[in-house]
Order: C-alpha cells, then sequence, then structure tokens
C-alpha cells in the first residue's frame, strides 16, 4: 500500500499565498520553498501540510496541481505572468496551524536569497529528485512516493495505513 494523501486545494493555494506575502514571486522558488516545507513537515509532524503529489521536472521539484491546475485557473487567489506568481489577494491564517507556518518559514528560509542556479543546485541534492529522476526513462516528469520524503522506516509503515484517512 503507497502513502496518499487527499489533496487541500484551498490550503495549497494559502501556502502559495503566504510564500507570496513574504516577497517570493518567483514561481521557481516558490515550488522549491514549497517542497522543503512540506518535506520537514511530513518528517516533523507526520504530515505534509497540503497533500499535493511532487513531481520530478528537469529543474527540480514541483507540486502537481499547483503547477498544471491552480496556475492556469482563474480567480484562484493567484495569478501567474511569465515565471512570477502575483497574489490577487492576502491568504488566509486560519486555514493554518502553527507547525504549518512553522514548516513554511522553515522552506522559505532554505532558499531565500538565492538564484536560480543556486536553487537548482541545492533542489537537485534531494535524493527524492534523484532517486526519481534517474528512474523516469524519457518521460519529462515523474512522481515523487511520499516514502521518498521520508526519512524514517516506521513513519513510512504507519503512514501507509493511516495517509488515506488524514485531514490535511
Amino acid at each position: 500500500m503507497a502513502i496518499q494523501f487527499k489533496l487541500n486545494e484551498r490550503k495549497a493555494v494559502e501556502a502559495v499565498l503566504w510564500l507570496i506575502h513574504q516577497g517570493v514571486t518567483n514561481m521557481y522558488s516558490v515550488w522549491k520553498m514549497l517542497f522543503a516545507a512540506e518535506k520537514y513537515h511530513l518528517n516533523t509532524y507526520g504530515r505534509p501540510i497540503t497533500g499535493d503529489i511532487y513531481m520530478a521536472m528537469e529543474h527540480g521539484t514541483v507540486p502537481k496541481w499547483l503547477y498544471k491546475d491552480a496556475c492556469k485557473r482563474m480567480g484562484v487567489g493567484f495569478a501567474k505572468a511569465g515565471n512570477s506568481l502575483i497574489a490577487e489577494r492576502n491568504y488566509i491564517r486560519k486555514f493554518f496551524s502553527i507547525t504549518d507556518i512553522e514548516a513554511l518559514e522553515f522552506g522559505y528560509k532554505e532558499y531565500a536569497g538565492m538564484d536560480f542556479n543556486e536553487i537548482r543546485n541545492k533542489n537537485h541534492k534531494e535524493l527524492a529528485w534523484k532517486n526519481a529522476w534517474k528512474k523516469r526513462g524519457v518521460r519529462k516528469e515523474v512522481p515523487i512516493p511520499f516514502e521518498n520524503l521520508i526519512d524514517e522506516a516506521w513513519l513510512i509503515e504507519e503512514l501507509k495505513w493511516r495517509s488515506h484517512s488524514m485531514v490535511i
């Protein structure tokens, strides 16, 4: 049984808005910060922030739903303009737990102030990205299993049974 979480679309949008509110508008930076936050929260508290599936792509990790669906919708809360994300409103704090904010701050700090090449190099050192990318074959993207984001074997086994029914 694989670890699968139900995506919380609203919370995913709010997380992007939180990062934009911190002054991060480059989509590439936002995705890597969010990946770091999700991985941190998953390992520290046993659940992700949003439940979005991450894809290994040429330039690193990308949240699938946010990148492929939310960025193309009108009125989701932010808009895509080239490689930038523009907030259409402020984030709503009530959607986050204290630990969600802690993890978002962690993700922000992991990549803040870095240029594209620095971010790419750091993100390409992620074992989860490396393992997925080398198994992709001819595909331009491949999903990264949640199991590959978790450091502890006991947590992997626990989440294989609980993740399907968790509310994020």
